[in-house]
């Protein structure tokens, strides 16, 4: 105990440095002596929130909660719960945790001045605003320069201007530096059309935050209604500009409808907004806003559609419309020479590929080799191009670079391991019969059945009476659907969850926007791993492979190399079954990202990590 005590000293003195790192270790260690203490808990769960590990951090506050006996500690956890969740944008459940915290103690009036902010961000009506100045009155002389701003701010959007500036005013008198209040009242005097004072706030919250969208927006309506056109022109060009550098497809569609609606002589607009709707797969307003943007373009600049022609060509390529698709794509290359014409001419290549015209598929894929020589789909499509055409040979050769590079690239995105297994066994069936004009269709089945086998087995669910010939192909991705409903079974009723679950709330927990790519790989090799190696080791599975090779001996009457190294490849394509399967136990626990569901998530991780 002694030492415990010894060791919450070091952790306040490293706090009080702001050294959170040491601190939340040494955290560790004394939970590690006593799994329950709370202190040790509640600070490392301060230092997560500190250091912006807000997940890690809500979850020792909610262990602390779970803990408590007295309301007034149970208060603070639950209020840095609230503010973790205020740090990740979640203010509707941020509120409920202030409110938890107000409701044990309602003297506090950091939970009252939380209460007030958040229900500022989140109202959706006067009611909502006016319970937001109630709790912000009942704050004053914690810390009043918010206070005063965000009393502000519901003025403003209650209609009450001159009270609106007169808050404002105060909150920048303590403190002038918040970017936020500048551009608010910046804003307000915009609307009573007092431009000086506007240009004044909104210049200077501009210099305070130079990479705020609103920010320079306003300015530009504001320049645009004194008539300081060129000046207008500059700030919606920086507005554009960080629009385009959002990560939230959804912020930034909004960002352009507010520029397309205050500048509708720039084809930009049109053309960004176009591509916003083609990202989120509204192509029918997509088309509308890029042939505007061409039509604009036109008019008034006369510069280069090729970016909008590339577009249109891309959602007619994706809606199948491919001879639409390459006549856009090919009036996009006309106006652009660039090295990324690659991925366009792969694509025209696939189009021609799919419309039957195999000599200008053939043509324009190999010029996107020659632009670019290290993307496997283009010797994907080549490959089945020259299967179709029977061209074993250069089949092979084109499959087979196709393999190595996507071996070579660990990182490819997940789709590209969904596209290899969708065409995996028909390729490797195909591959069987025209190397060996073998077309017995008992002997078909027979390979169907070692491969169905062996796939089965790989994913620990192997059941020799279980075998459907007609279904083989299409079930492929029931069988790891199974695997992996089988993996996570009644997973509330394991202690891991129960332990993060002890009397708490079940709520939607965090939406991880910040997904950790670092992290995602980490995993993606645990899981792959292990995977591989429950194969490697689960002697069925080695018995088969040596059956299939047997019976490819003794059944088929193989007797050269060369028809032996033909059933090998059937087995090195196991390999990308593990890249399969892994890709979709990644998915299913990624949805738990999606879901906001915290608790489920670290549960999978344990589970994963430790018993796949």
């Amino acid at each position: 105990m002694k030492n415990i005590d010894k060791y919450l000293q070091e952790v306040d003195e490293y706090i009080k440095n702001k050294n959170y790192n040491d601190a939340f270790t040494l955290c560790n260690n004394i939970l590690s002596m006593n799994s329950n203490n709370i202190e040790a808990i509640f600070k490392a769960g301060y230092c997560c929130y500190r250091l912006k590990k807000y997940d890690i951090s809500m979850m020792h506050f909610i262990r602390a909660s779970s803990l408590e006996k007295f309301d007034t500690n149970k208060a603070i956890y639950k209020y840095y719960i609230g503010r973790c969740y205020d740090s990740l944008g979640v203010y509707k459940e941020a509120l409920e945790y202030f409110k938890n915290a107000y409701n044990l103690d309602n003297s506090n009036k950091y939970y009252t001045l939380w209460l007030g902010i958040t229900y500022a961000k989140t109202a959706v009506n006067d009611i909502d605003y006016n319970n937001s100045l109630m709790y912000l009155s009942m704050s004053l002389g914690s810390e009043d320069y918010l206070v005063y701003g965000y009393i502000g701010y519901c003025h403003i959007k209650l209609g009450n201007y001159d009270k609106a500036i007169m808050y404002l005013e105060k909150s920048i008198y303590l403190k002038d530096d918040d970017y936020l209040t500048r551009y608010y009242l910046g804003n307000t005097y915009f609307l009573v059309q007092i431009y000086d004072k506007a240009l004044e706030h909104l210049s200077e919250s501009v210099k305070l935050k130079d990479d705020d969208f609103d920010n320079w927006f306003t300015l530009g309506l504001l320049y645009d209604v004194i008539e300081e056109n060129a000046l207008s022109d500059e700030c919606f060009e920086k507005a554009r500009n960080i629009a385009l550098n959002t990560d939230d497809i959804e912020e930034e569609l909004d960002c352009f409808i507010k520029l397309t609606d205050s500048q509708n002589d720039e084809y930009l607009n049109y053309l960004y907004l176009g591509i916003c709707y083609a990202k989120l797969e509204s192509y029918k307003n997509a088309i509308h806003y890029l042939l505007e943007s061409i039509e604009i373009n036109n008019k008034y600049n006369n510069e280069n559609n090729y970016l909008a022609y590339y577009w249109i060509g891309y959602i007619n390529y994706v809606d199948s419309e491919y001879e639409d698709a390459v006549k856009y794509f090919e009036k996009s290359i006309s106006l652009n020479n660039y090295e990324d014409n690659y991925l366009i001419l792969l694509w025209i290549g696939d189009c021609y590929f799919r419309l039957g015209n195999y000599k200008r598929a053939l043509f324009n894929l190999k010029r996107s080799i020659e632009l670019k020589d290290d993307e496997p789909e283009t010797y994907k499509i080549i490959a089945e191009l020259y299967l179709k055409t029977g061209k074993k040979d250069k089949y092979h050769n084109y499959i087979n670079i196709y393999k190595k590079l996507i071996k070579n690239n660990e990182e490819n995105d997940n789709l590209n391991h969904f596209n290899i297994i969708d065409n995996y066994s028909n390729q490797i069936y195909d591959t069987v019969k025209i190397d060996n004009n073998y077309s017995n269709s008992e002997n078909n089945t027979e390979i169907k059945n070692d491969m169905r086998s062996i796939y089965n087995n790989a994913l620990g669910i192997y059941n020799k009476n279980i075998i459907d010939d007609e279904g083989y192909y299409n079930s492929k991705k029931i069988d790891i659907n199974c695997f992996i409903n089988l993996l996570f079974n009644n997973i509330e009723s394991s202690d891991l969850y129960n332990l993060y679950s002890f009397n708490t709330e079940k709520k939607n927990y965090i939406d991880f926007n910040d997904f950790n790519i670092d992290n995602f790989l980490s995993y993606k090799k645990i899981i792959k791993n292990s995977v591989k190696d429950n194969f490697d080791n689960n002697s069925n599975s080695n018995k088969i492979i040596k059956n299939i090779i047997t019976n490819f001996d003794m059944k088929r009457g193989f007797i050269d190399i060369k028809e032996k190294k033909d059933a090998q490849k059937i087995i090195d394509n196991i390999e990308e079954l593990f890249d399969y399967t892994s890709a979709c136990i990644l998915n299913s626990m990624y949805s738990y990202y999606q879901k906001h569901d915290i608790e489920l998530y670290l549960i999978l991780m344990e589970l994963i990590e430790n018993n796949l």
